[in-house]
């Protein structure tokens, strides 16, 4: 839909809205990552406080992961506009209810709710994004949508530790009530007329069927892109780098090289297509996972790091944009579910994966053996780019 007639402070506040998707969705591990030490001491007396610590944080994933899929297909039915403000205020309202759940029982449920808020929210806005942009304008909104979700992760993780060092862990939830003030932007800058095209579109092709290999592609780029932020910090222990601060510095420039690439996106998609992009993905990916492994000095184990955040980066935007063009518009909020639950099950599968590698070949030549395979994507990829250049056609709207 155009948006070229609108007042420019609408505008600029919708394209706010939607482009904090990124950062509610990063807000959910990282705004108590930093108090989990903290968390942990406090769970102590009901068993091993460091697991349950990682449990509170880390159950939200597969939430996020299996609601999304479904968030899209009840946007399909009863508009996103609701969906997506329903999704703004149950985050900040359960978000904040952590700094006061009275049990870890009523703390994880809370937990669950707030993922499922997240996996709305960004679902909703990736679509919309799909709905008030089109053609190249689209695409770079969609890589500056991975590129603040970069920035607030950075941002969340400095106040979640800062104010977990002045009120313990508990403080740290109040940051979710951010979502408080995207719920109130969003009320009159989401126009209702995209609920009527539901009705409208009721009778017309709604099949996902053209993005089906597209979520097999995001599953697997998922499972090899998380390499160096889930077994990163084993490696560089097996390595003999047992600062913690070394560690949290090589491991956040994957969030550097995620920004980067994410940006880069808007600008080599016109130019390289949808199969240049993936072989460059598939090209960082393989090139920093092995580099990762067969490097020991700091700063050069950063710049691996960095390579395969570029990789991640320019992952998103780019198959969020193809199963955009892959099915019609009436499908958007369903594809852009099952999109996002793709990312996050390949989260979710990423230890499954790689449990029985390490425990065959070791830390270094799994690393070796990941990087390998992307690399192996790479020559695929080329060859079919080679045998069939052209561009995919967008699906009709």
């Amino acid at each position: 839909m155009s948006v070229a007639s609108e007042n420019a402070g609408v505008r600029a506040a919708r394209l706010f809205v939607l482009l904090s998707g990124g950062v509610l969705a990063g807000m959910v591990q990282l705004a108590i990552l930093p108090s989990q030490t903290q968390m942990a001491e406090h769970f102590s007396n009901q068993g091993d406080g460091a697991l349950i610590a990682q449990y509170v944080t880390a159950i939200a994933a597969p939430t996020m992961a299996f609601g999304a899929p479904l968030i899209g297909w009840l946007a399909s039915r009863v508009g996103k506009r609701p969906v997506l403000l329903l999704s703004a205020l149950l985050f900040a309202v359960f978000g904040a209810l952590g700094a006061v759940a009275p049990d870890l029982w009523t703390l994880l449920a809370t937990r669950v709710i707030l993922g499922l808020a997240a996996a709305g929210f960004g679902t909703m806005a990736i679509t919309y994004i799909g709905d008030y942009y089109t053609g190249e304008r689209r695409d770079r909104m969609i890589g500056w949508y991975a590129v603040v979700g970069g920035a607030g992760s950075f941002v969340t993780l400095l106040a979640a530790g800062s104010l977990a060092d002045v009120g313990g862990w508990r403080v740290p939830f109040a940051l979710y009530l951010i979502g408080f003030l995207v719920f109130a932007l969003a009320i009159p800058v989401i126009s209702k007329a995209t609920d009527r095209e539901v009705v409208q579109e009721a009778g017309s092709d709604t099949s996902i069927r053209g993005a089906m290999g597209l979520y097999v592609l995001i599953v697997l780029i998922a499972i090899v892109m998380y390499m160096v932020t889930m077994q990163g910090p084993f490696l560089l222990k097996e390595d003999g780098i047992t600062s913690q601060s070394s560690t949290s510095m090589i491991i956040s420039m994957t969030t550097v090289g995620s920004m980067a690439g994410a940006y880069l996106f808007g600008l080599i998609n016109p130019k390289l297509g949808f199969r240049g992009v993936l072989a460059l993905t598939w090209a960082s990916l393989g090139v920093g996972s092995v580099g990762f492994a067969l490097t020991n000095g700091v700063s050069t184990l950063a710049i691996f790091a960095g390579l395969t955040g570029i990789g991640a980066g320019l992952m998103q935007p780019l198959t969020q944009s193809a199963v955009l063009n892959a099915v019609p518009s009436a499908a958007h909020a369903r594809a852009i579910g099952l999109a996002v639950g793709c990312i996050f099950l390949g989260q979710f599968l990423h230890p499954l994966v790689l449990q029985p590698l390490r425990e065959a070949v070791g830390f270094q030549d799994a690393f070796i053996w990941m990087g390998a395979a992307a690399l192996i994507a790479v020559a695929i990829t080329m060859l079919w780019r080679l045998r069939s250049p052209a561009h995919p056609a967008p699906a009709s709207s």
